[in-house]
């Protein structure tokens, strides 16, 4: 059967069906590097991805979308400063500066040590805002009740800088505790989840889909090599409900589909740039309306605010992980 295989002119994939059995074929059939499924369902499915992956190579090839505002250096200052802590985790604020190096905007993020600096804080940005505990031994804050959202007056945010510090010291009374992060929470918008992961085959590899409560219902994913040309950015747009749904849909407003892939293809720029990020996860991803903006009280200045990452987190392991799709937050893994 394998020289038949190896002499036809299309792609033959075979599908194995037993179990003692087929051991022995399935030994034969790797050795001469020919792929076996133990399901025809699996087998029929990359067929089909090969196919798909032949009509892309079909269109004239494009080259890979660069940006030169990137500012690769402050990246790597950071990550070689970077102190591996427990769990490997970054602080949020390098997070924050690793992305605007790249162009991904991120809400601004202060640490308030006291009760009254979180609520001086909190009126120099502008009501509502979120608190968050500061800790580099507690990455999932959200899981020992170390969140606070949509908090609106000096009362609310004094009580709520209360509550989140007992919450942690409650959950993890080792932990060593900076203060809690103010930041200013976003207006309405369309949620979606972009990510990327370091596969040891294949590189670079990024994601798209459904993103906030919706990852693990509704599996609305798609992945695409970084980095990602424009027709890559835009195949990932158009394949999954969470792209098609940016023009709006029925009571639905639109969103800025156009802010969004351009933080597809700044995403793939950066884990292109640096192979040692072995994961980031964006979700949820806040699109708002096209040229919808946000004026913060502390300035004159107008900022833009057509994507903003809603909740930041990151991790730095040494060894490559599973690519994850439900976490809260941004997560940066690096593996030096």
């Amino acid at each position: 059967m394998v020289p038949v295989i190896r002499a036809a002119r299309k792609p033959v994939v075979v599908a194995l069906m037993g179990e003692n059995l087929i051991h022995k074929a399935s030994e034969v059939l790797r050795a001469a590097r020919i792929p076996d499924y133990r399901f025809p369902e699996r087998a029929a499915s990359a067929l089909a991805m090969l196919a798909q992956r032949a009509e892309s190579l079909a269109h004239s090839p494009s080259a890979p979308v660069t940006f030169a505002d990137v500012r690769p250096e402050v990246v790597r200052r950071l990550l070689a400063h970077h102190t591996d802590g427990l769990g490997g985790f970054l602080l949020p604020a390098d997070v924050a500066r690793v992305l605007e190096a790249y162009g991904i905007p991120t809400p601004r993020l202060e640490l308030a040590e006291t009760a009254e600096a979180a609520v001086a804080l909190a009126e120099q940005m502008g009501y509502p805002v979120a608190l968050k505990i500061a800790s580099p031994d507690i990455p999932h804050k959200s899981d020992v009740g170390g969140v606070q959202l949509d908090l609106t007056g000096a009362g609310p945010v004094a009580a709520g800088f209360a509550a989140v510090q007992r919450n942690a010291r409650a959950a993890h009374p080792q932990a060593n505790i900076l203060g809690v992060h103010v930041q200013r929470m976003l207006p309405p918008g369309q949620e979606v989840i972009v990510g990327a992961v370091q596969d040891a085959q294949f590189g670079p590899l990024l994601m798209f889909g459904s993103g906030g409560v919706e990852v693990e219902g509704l599996k609305d994913v798609a992945f695409g090599l970084a980095p990602l040309t424009a027709d890559e950015a835009d195949y990932l747009l158009h394949s999954t409900w969470a792209g098609r749904k940016l023009r709006g849909y029925r009571n639905l407003a639109p969103a800025d589909r156009g802010a969004v892939r351009q933080v597809l293809l700044r995403l793939g720029q950066l884990v292109s740039d640096f192979p040692h990020i072995a994961e980031v996860e964006i979700n949820p991803l806040r699109a708002l309306a096209e040229g919808q903006e946000i004026r913060p009280r502390s300035t004159k200045k107008t900022t833009s605010a057509w994507i903003y990452v809603a909740y930041v987190f990151a991790a730095l392991f040494a060894l490559q992980l599973l690519f994850m799709l439900a976490m809260l937050g941004v997560s940066m893994v690096t593996g030096f």
